[in-house]
């Protein structure tokens, strides 16, 4: 009766801090982030969403100008734990750190560029490190962070790539951080499936949710929330803690980010706290905590992307090459070394079993990559633009083109268009 009362009290805490979400734009700034924008919401239903936030906060926002030299007020901690969720996965782990000093602790931080670590100044300053330390600090000195962010990704690409860059670790703690998601039904199912993927890994990891924000409030918090409720996980809220002081005019942006989405040090700083403080407060009650049970629960979206991976040069019993062509030259990305690329335009054709098929490709600055159709079964089904000159950075990427309901072998040709760019790079598949 207790978890009923508790779920039902946050889904009427969440449904307030919905109202201050703004837009459905997917993330990111000329800094590390692929700029996607958009339908924004009406004035209307923006001065009522303002309205509806100011009069149903958690917690009141400053009477006046914060200093965010001194990190974040009690006010702004009680306003980033948008769901306190079940913490009885995170309570048993902390609880064996403290029983057993000597035995490591994994967690694994998942993201984009804020969890990176974009625009800290040094390691020591990323919110993953500010967590790292806090832990040996307090927990226990024997612990293995992994950093698995990469900038410019989302949770479609998070799905694909987490078996290998997060659960084939077997981390006891997982957190997943994913701005550049958009506020639409398309990332509902991606968080969906990547969210049931590690609550079923068998050493049962505890699962946090981070939820960031850019400067005009975009954020994908809305739809994420939805999942986290949904399985009742813990969320971290920066968007609910930060926005209000900003909007009230308490907190000056630039003094937290030096540009529209990515905390500066400081703002580093403060995530990290939020984090912290959450689990200073289940390690208060650790001891007491309930079990934690095995994860059974249905899925909210259909668990699209329960088998998702990614396909490439490395998984040969996944992706057969049936004509090369011109595609010779090994990938770019340093962290995606396995694809086919080409310098001289022509095609390359595959053939994969899939239900659901993403193209994973490199965007360039440099003005010498075109754009590549791709067909399936001889049927065109997208042109992929490898071009991105003029913008912030060269980077991988990533588009779903081709989605079924039944699994079958398909020919995949990717043939980059005549023009003077004729560089093009795929990377990897993302399967489902």
């Amino acid at each position: 009766m207790k978890k009923k009362l508790a779920f039902t009290l946050a889904l009427m805490m969440t449904a307030m801090s919905f109202s201050g979400c703004g837009g459905s734009d997917s993330s990111s700034d000329g800094g590390e982030d692929a700029v996607s924008s958009q339908v924004s919401e009406s004035a209307a239903e923006s001065e009522a969403a303002d309205d509806s936030t100011a009069t149903e906060l958690k917690a009141p926002v400053n009477d006046g100008a914060i200093d965010v030299t001194q990190g974040c007020t009690e006010n702004m901690l009680i306003r980033s734990v948008l769901n306190e969720g079940d913490t009885s996965r995170l309570a048993e782990k902390i609880q064996n750190a403290l029983d057993n000093p000597e035995e490591t602790t994994k967690i694994t931080f998942m993201g984009d560029s804020i969890t990176a670590g974009s625009s800290a100044s040094s390691s020591r300053n990323q919110y993953v490190n500010q967590f790292k330390t806090w832990w040996e600090e307090n927990v226990s000195y024997y612990v293995d962070v992994t950093n698995a962010g990469i900038g410019a990704t989302d949770s479609y690409l998070g799905v694909h790539r987490v078996q290998k860059d997060v659960l084939d670790y077997e981390p006891d703690i997982i957190f997943i951080e994913f701005i550049n998601d958009a506020d639409n039904e398309f990332y509902k199912a991606t968080m969906d499936s990547l969210v049931r993927k590690c609550l079923s890994a068998e050493n049962n990891p505890a699962v946090i949710l981070v939820e960031m924000t850019m400067e005009d409030g975009t954020c994908p918090q809305n739809v994420h929330s939805e999942i986290g409720l949904a399985y009742d996980i813990p969320i971290i809220s920066y968007h609910d803690a930060v926005l209000p002081e900003v909007e009230a005019g308490n907190i000056v942006w630039s003094d937290i980010s030096p540009d529209n989405i990515h905390p500066n040090d400081q703002g580093h700083i403060m995530l990290g706290q939020m984090l912290t403080s959450f689990a200073s407060s289940v390690m208060e009650n650790a001891a007491s905590a309930e079990e934690p049970t095995a994860f059974d629960a249905e899925s909210l979206t259909g668990d699209k992307y329960a088998n998702a991976t990614i396909a490439d040069k490395s998984t040969a019993d996944m992706v057969t090459v049936t004509d090369e062509g011109s595609f010779v030259e090994t990938s770019s990305p340093w962290n995606f070394q396995n694809g086919w690329a080409t310098t001289s335009g022509g095609s390359i054709t595959f053939e994969m079993e899939f239900k659901n098929l993403g193209i994973l490709y490199y965007k360039t600055i440099d003005g010498l990559s075109g754009i590549a159709d791709i067909t399936i079964d001889g049927e065109q089904v997208a042109s992929i633009d490898g071009d991105f000159t003029g913008g912030w950075g060269s980077y991988a990427t990533n588009q779903e083109i081709y989605t079924s309901d039944e699994a079958a072998v398909h020919t995949v040709t990717v043939t980059v268009q005549e023009g003077d760019a004729q560089n093009f790079e795929v990377l990897g598949w993302l399967i489902s």
